[in-house]
């Protein structure tokens, strides 16, 4: 995980990117130093690069002007401005001939961090807010509120467009919505603007697999709880130590002699592009993930279990009763709370 002390940021420069006008508003210096500002920016890269739906991308480097831009600037540094002027300029002519993409101002970005120079592209789209404002009549104060179009995301909120690129190797880490683009939902950042390769976040990875698990636990097992514990136990020892699924071993251990179903599982995920041998996952993913276990029974009782709680039957325990009912025992509890 990254935190804002990793991040030391070099240059910035902002865009306008406002679709409503005939052409951009256009930056031709950096900005000046500003502690305030370069802790807005750092916080929101530190935002990004925490960010689990965040994806690992490589150029296409065939007839790419942005690759070609960025490697420029990594020859000669003073290009910084052009470099993100050109940017800006690509950015836009896709946004003006796609009206669903969502306006925004450009911020480019050039820090280092952990030894390895980088480029930030942060989209900062507008959101809609009230302000106030104050108008003269009659030589008396009148004040209102107006509502702003144009606000750009504050440090407390998540930024959902933004590409991370290592100055050294020139790869990418990409993070995106798909708009419509002719018709079609599509990443319009990672394929038209940066014309790259992408792999599956953190977070679409393991969904992928606890997807196919709990369709397999439904159609083989019929939801049976202590089949799900399993799954959910295989799942969380795998990650525990080494934060990697080895799918082929994780399948081996949950569906153990019954290989029909371990081929199922390995089809389903293949099915949903995830055909590499080990899934990394990233430290969010993993504590979102197995903090806690939530279940829900049909007669509306909702729990939500500590992980360590959830794996130890001293503290609790799924019985099934005679009649096929399950019941769940909840042990060592010193007090209820309210």
């Amino acid at each position: 995980m990254f935190s804002i002390e990793d991040i030391n940021i070099h240059d910035m420069i902002v865009h306008i990117l406002d679709s409503n006008l005939s052409v951009p508003v256009l930056s031709m210096e950096k900005m000046e130093s500003n502690y305030e500002i370069k802790e807005f920016f750092a916080n929101h890269i530190v935002k990004t690069l925490n960010d689990d739906s965040i994806k690992n991308c490589e150029f296409n480097t065939d007839y790419n002007m942005v690759y070609s831009y960025i490697k420029e600037f990594t020859v000669s540094e003073d290009k910084f401005v052009d470099m993100s002027i050109n940017i800006a300029n690509q950015l836009f002519s896709i946004m003006t001939s796609n009206i669903d993409i969502p306006s925004a101002d450009l911020a480019v970005i050039h820090f280092s961090s952990r030894g390895y120079k980088y480029l930030a592209l942060l989209k900062l789209n507008y959101t809609n807010s009230f302000i106030h404002y104050t108008d003269i009549e009659n030589n008396s104060n009148i004040n209102s509120i107006i509502q702003y179009r144009t606000t750009l995301p504050n440090m407390g909120q998540k930024i959902n467009e933004a590409v991370i690129i290592n100055l050294s190797t020139l790869e990418l880490q990409v993070l995106e919505k798909k708009y419509e683009i002719d018709g079609n939902k599509e990443f319009y950042l990672s394929l038209h603007l940066l014309k790259c390769r992408t792999t599956l976040s953190s977070k679409e990875q393991f969904n992928i697999v606890k997807k196919a698990t709990n369709s397999l636990s439904k159609k083989y097992y019929n939801e049976d709880v202590e089949k799900t514990m399993e799954i959910n136990q295989e799942l969380y020892n795998n990650i525990e130590d080494t934060g990697e699924i080895n799918l082929e071993k994780f399948a081996d251990n949950v569906f153990k002699n019954n290989l029909e179903v371990k081929k199922e599982f390995i089809e389903n995920i293949t099915k949903k592009g995830l055909d590499e041998p080990v899934v990394k996952l990233s430290e969010k993913t993993i504590t979102r993930s197995f903090e806690k276990q939530k279940i829900k029974t049909d007669n509306g009782i909702e729990l939500k279990i500590p992980m360590e709680i959830y794996n130890d039957p001293n503290n609790i325990e799924f019985v099934t009763n005679p009649d096929g009912k399950i019941s769940i025992v909840i042990k060592n509890i010193s007090k209820i709370m309210h």
